[in-house]
């Protein structure tokens, strides 16, 4: 019987590999292998860069994608790692940013084409990145305080931190701009302070990955997509299957049909094996 679904689209931190991991287990590397041997698309959505997601052979393990949707849907690209689309940051909306923290000296970096750019702070962020190199996150920053690394090509998406109420504070000034401000786990230990991911009005990985679908002609009826995390809401109300992983917050369960048991847990494995039943050796 033909399978319901065919293109299967997960995050990737503390989805397919639990935080603290340096790669996915190998019982998500088989459950993926196997919908993909029986020509199901596999498809990473990912607020992380194309060099951090695709920078290490270790990280991805035997994962082997057909696309990713990277920077929380602002940079996709194919199994080679060709652009398929990107929308960067304007001059005005990345000087705003800049501006701003530079004002407070808040930590602010950039994701351009081979890396990240800590434009302000770049001390605190790389202690920080350190940090999570520890944990195995496989995240590396550049200086880029110079701040020209833009004069060669505009990045794609920012991460900033500052307190409480920054956030409101930027609105006040930058409102205009439209930006989106997805807020992140505080995985970098800076008391109160808040983290974002920061992108054009309007990048969404839900919307890249419908446009994706489109061009491969799969109707979103027949996708899976599996996520943890605010931003990943877009994808998993979009899809057929959307479902959060239990390690999610509630706002992300409650958008989901199906709650999966946590990365640190069984994962996304058993789903995967129910809907693209396990072949066996």
């Amino acid at each position: 019987m033909e399978n319901q679904y065919v293109l299967y689209a997960s995050d990737f931190d503390n989805t397919l590999v639990p935080l603290g991991e340096s790669c996915p287990r190998k019982e998500v590397e088989r459950a993926v292998q196997n919908l993909k041997a029986q020509g199901a698309t596999f498809v990473i959505c990912t607020g992380r860069s194309q060099s951090s997601l695709c920078g290490s052979k270790k990280l991805l393990g035997k994962l082997k994608f057909d696309y990713a949707v990277c920077n929380n849907g602002a940079h996709i690209i194919d199994a080679k790692g060709q652009t398929i689309s990107k929308i960067t940051l304007t001059n005005e909306e990345m000087y705003a940013l800049v501006d701003f923290c530079e004002d407070y000296d808040y930590p602010l970096q950039f994701a351009f084409s081979d890396g990240y750019y800590a434009y302000v702070g770049y001390d605190l962020v790389k202690e920080s990145f350190q940090k999570l190199a520890q944990a195995g996150t496989n995240l590396i920053v550049l200086d880029g305080e110079d701040q020209d690394r833009h004069l060669d090509e505009m990045p794609v998406s920012a991460f900033l931190m500052f307190p409480p109420d920054g956030l409101e504070r930027f609105r006040e000034k930058y409102g205009y701009l439209g930006l989106e401000f997805l807020p992140i786990a505080n995985v970098y230990d800076i008391g109160d302070w808040c983290s974002y991911d920061v992108m054009r009005s309007g990048v969404d990985k839900g919307k890249s990955l419908t446009a994706l679908c489109e061009s491969l002609e799969i109707p979103m009826s027949k996708v899976v997509a599996t996520g943890d995390g605010h931003n990943d809401l877009g994808m998993i109300r979009a899809a057929g299957l959307g479902c959060a992983m239990e390690n999610a917050p509630q706002a992300v369960k409650d958008a989901a049909v199906r709650v999966l048991p946590s990365a640190r847990k069984e994962g996304v494995a058993p789903l995967l094996n129910e809907l693209w039943s396990c072949v066996k050796d």
